[in-house]
């Protein structure tokens, strides 16, 4: 698979993170129209890129921000692996130009005025809200707004936030089946809608864990942020409890709530809760700080990219909701990821614990990954699988 990204602020070769599907690229469509777009703007000479403060936002890795870190840029997302990808991306294409760029995570305050905002459109449509309402406040005067997106992913409700969080925008024709937004933050709906829009706004969202007096708290790009999703419900319910545990992960913690379920299971033990997401690590903290005693457990937080560079031989337990998707595209290269870093970090003995959708066959992955595997339990819809290092 060809990686080099041509555009016409030069050529690039950027890899995916993980990079184990070969059929996958770094980019899209909408990141080459996005980049010709901006460039027809400044090759005409009606904006200085030298002389403007850039805003790129949800680049999945650097097919934005590699290309324009040479004017010096800011990448603002909810990703590690995003921000781990454009990194790698810069050291390979471009390292001269790696202290041009600064990556903002999402949890992080946007500090300065921008003239120029880059940005993609994403599934989450809570984040994405959350994301807009942060920029709109960091605008100069007259900025330049641009989104992208691949058409068929164009969700209803992105013009009508856009035009009620930002400025009034305009979707563009269809160029390799991807699509411009353009947003005149100059024309926007009245101020009284405006305001009304941003009090109604909640970046944090609660909800009790049922029969319990637990609250669990979530950020705006958590998982099923509204309530308690299935799956999770299912695994809760078949959790590990007889067997000692003394060090546990939780992999791809979300909100926490598996990890404040083992915390008083296992008060004793420590635990580390690790997501790819900022959001979700800032949420899992909200959510054990709140409802753990001082005596129930040791508990740390990490946002990473799965288990690498983590310890080997290092832990006893692993928990796992693995996702199966990265934005809009499905596949199993992150549970790949997940299941061969836990081989690799368990002691000997050790377990992972997962739970997963019936129809992914996990069990195939982990029985040749483990060389084992035993169902725990299983409805429907889910199952619950075990695996142990030998």
């Amino acid at each position: 698979m060809n990686s080099q990204f041509m555009t016409p602020f030069g050529d690039f070769t950027l890899k995916r993170v993980p990079d184990s599907d070969k059929n996958l690229f770094a980019w899209n469509s909408a990141d080459h129209y996005m980049l010709n777009h901006l460039f027809d703007l400044f090759q005409s000479g009606e904006i200085d890129l030298n002389k403007k403060k850039i805003l790129i936002v949800n680049d999945a890795f650097g097919a934005l921000s590699v290309p324009l870190a040479q004017f010096s840029c800011d990448s603002y997302g909810d990703s590690f692996i995003s921000h781990e990808a454009i990194i790698r991306n810069m050291k390979r294409c471009c390292p001269e130009n790696l202290d041009k760029i600064t990556l903002i995570k999402s949890t992080e305050q946007l500090k300065c005025k921008y003239d120029v905002v880059l940005f993609k459109e994403v599934k989450n449509q809570a984040f994405f809200q959350d994301q807009m309402l942060q920029i709109t406040q960091k605008l100069s005067s007259r900025p330049l707004i641009i989104g992208g997106v691949m058409a068929r992913n164009l969700q209803k409700n992105t013009v009508n936030l856009l035009n009620k969080s930002i400025g009034l925008t305009q979707p563009s024709l269809a160029w390799k089946k991807a699509r411009l937004l353009l947003v005149n933050s100059d024309v926007t709906d009245s101020d009284k809608v405006k305001d009304k829009y941003f009090q109604e706004y909640n970046k944090v969202t609660t909800y009790q864990l049922d029969k319990t007096n637990e609250t669990i708290y979530n950020q705006a790009n958590v998982f099923s942020k509204n309530k308690l999703d299935i799956g999770t419900r299912f695994f809760l319910q078949n959790l590990p409890n007889e067997k000692s545990y003394k060090n546990i992960i939780d992999l791809g913690c979300g909100n926490g709530v598996l990890s404040l379920k083992i915390a008083k299971i296992y008060p004793e033990s420590t635990i580390t809760c690790i997501d790819e997401s900022y959001m979700a690590v800032a949420s899992a903290k909200m959510t054990l700080e709140a409802n753990l005693s001082p005596g129930d457990a040791d508990i740390s937080y990490k946002a990473a990219n799965a288990l690498t560079n983590y310890p080997r031989n290092s832990t006893d337990l692993i928990l796992c909701n693995p996702p199966f998707h990265q934005q809009y595209v499905v596949g199993d290269a992150i549970a790949w990821q997940m299941f061969k870093q836990s081989e690799k970090t368990l002691v000997k003995g050790g377990e992972l614990w997962i739970i997963g959708n019936r129809h992914l066959a996990y069990h195939l992955k982990l029985q040749k990954i483990f060389g084992n595997h035993k169902f725990i339990a299983s409805n429907n819809k889910f199952v619950v699988l075990k695996a142990v290092k030998k």
